[in-house]
């Protein structure tokens, strides 16, 4: 039997990773199929989906395409009766390719071409995010035809990545852009914030709440009626570390915007993590070794430019496992380009491997895929899909 260990947490319960391994070992034993590979479970899309709705059953998901495009999440998620979060026309394709209706879905991205407005309203999209007044005469030549949220931004120094450093307005700023949405006769439809991506802690969740419930008052006394709150995405999923499980960590939210927050307002979340990371796999395998400087280094058949990508745009340190369990020494862990950048983990703690050895990399479904490259023309992951 193959033991399967935790690289990154030898001391793991070894039960679910031997499974984890064992698996990817018989997928590879058929024909055809060769590393890298990335597994992708339905079944895990359709749980994820489904812990997110009964966690927060007052908010809408419109699942974020830009965090795993591929056609079998996107079809589970619209099976499932859920909606679309865009950032682009080409993710509008994709989203009614996979059974999503134009009108349903929000472009939330703030900043937008007049080529990429003009394809989205031309195919149906009435909701966009803006977050400044230049973005905002955009519309101008659309009156009647668009609905427009101002995003405001929620400092969060907690969160992996800081989705208010690049988007969002300040709230003191929301009420004023109403106003010029106003004045130059466009729709003003709602509010929208994203706290950060992979944010372990609900304080700041609570305070944007907040901060948006003070904001909806202020409006609605200047005749300006909110209609819907975004709430982004933020929701946590175990990488190396433990999160508190979907339901605890929403369950103070759900009590904050039902405090706060009116009935009559709908609410929409974002998440785009949550539900593709842990649904995908990555099987890689050891091609080479040597030592250097007297260190032992080991070269993978995927990396940094490919679907390791979220080692550096996302940030993320993944799960490792192996079935060798020996003399563990200080290693280098490295990717197949030619380019000494090229290096996923510089200093890690590794058992002697073997040419041709299986590295299992669990909870890669997000921010990976979707950045990966074809550096050197070398061959990206290919996706296996089951159930």
């Amino acid at each position: 039997m193959i033991k399967a260990i935790d690289v990154l947490n030898p001391s793991a319960s070894t039960e679910t990773l031997t499974a984890e391994y064992e698996r990817a070992s018989r997928i590879l034993g058929q024909a055809e199929v060769r590393t890298p590979f990335l597994l992708l479970e339905r079944s895990k899309i359709r749980q994820n989906l489904k812990r997110l709705s009964h966690s927060l059953p007052r908010v809408a998901i419109h699942y974020a395409i830009k965090s795993n495009n591929h056609p079998a999440v996107l079809e589970e998620v619209a099976r499932a009766g859920h909606r679309f979060d865009i950032s682009s026309y080409q993710e509008l394709l994709l989203a009614v390719e996979a059974g999503g209706h134009v009108r349903e879905q929000i472009h939330s991205h703030p900043i937008k071409s007049p080529y990429e407005i003009i394809d989205a309203i031309n195919a149906g999209v009435e909701i966009f995010v803006v977050d400044n007044p230049d973005e905002i005469d955009k519309f101008i030549p659309y009156a009647g035809k668009v609905r427009l949220m101002i995003r405001f931004k929620v400092e969060n120094n907690d969160a992996v990545v800081n989705l208010s450093y690049k988007f969002g307005c300040l709230p003191s700023e929301v009420v004023g852009l109403a106003e010029r949405i106003r004045m130059r006769g466009l729709d003003y439809y709602g509010l929208a914030f994203h706290v950060g991506s992979q944010c372990l802690s609900n304080d700041v969740y609570l305070k944007a709440v907040d901060i948006a419930a003070d904001l909806i008052k202020e409006l609605d006394c200047r005749g300006l009626e909110t209609g819907i709150l975004d709430i982004g995405g933020v929701f946590p999923v175990p990488y190396t570390e433990d999160v508190p499980p979907i339901e605890e960590f929403c369950k103070p939210i759900h009590a904050r915007l039902e405090e706060k927050i009116s009935h009559d307002i709908r609410l929409v979340c974002e998440p785009g993590r949550f539900i593709s990371a842990t649904a995908v796999t990555l099987v890689a395998s050891v091609i080479g070794k040597s030592v250097r400087s007297g260190r032992r280094w080991y070269f993978l058949d995927d990396g940094l430019y490919g679907s390791f990508s979220g080692r550096l745009y996302d940030h993320c340190k993944y799960q490792i496992l192996t079935n060798r369990n020996t003399t563990w020494k200080r290693s280098v862990l490295a990717g197949p380009t030619c380019d000494s950048f090229d290096v996923v983990y510089r200093d890690i703690i590794l058992p002697p491997l073997e040419i041709s050895d299986l590295l299992i990399f669990p909870a890669m479904g997000a921010y990976c895929a979707v950045s990966a490259s074809s550096f050197n023309c070398l061959r990206k992951a290919e996706y296996l899909v089951v159930d």
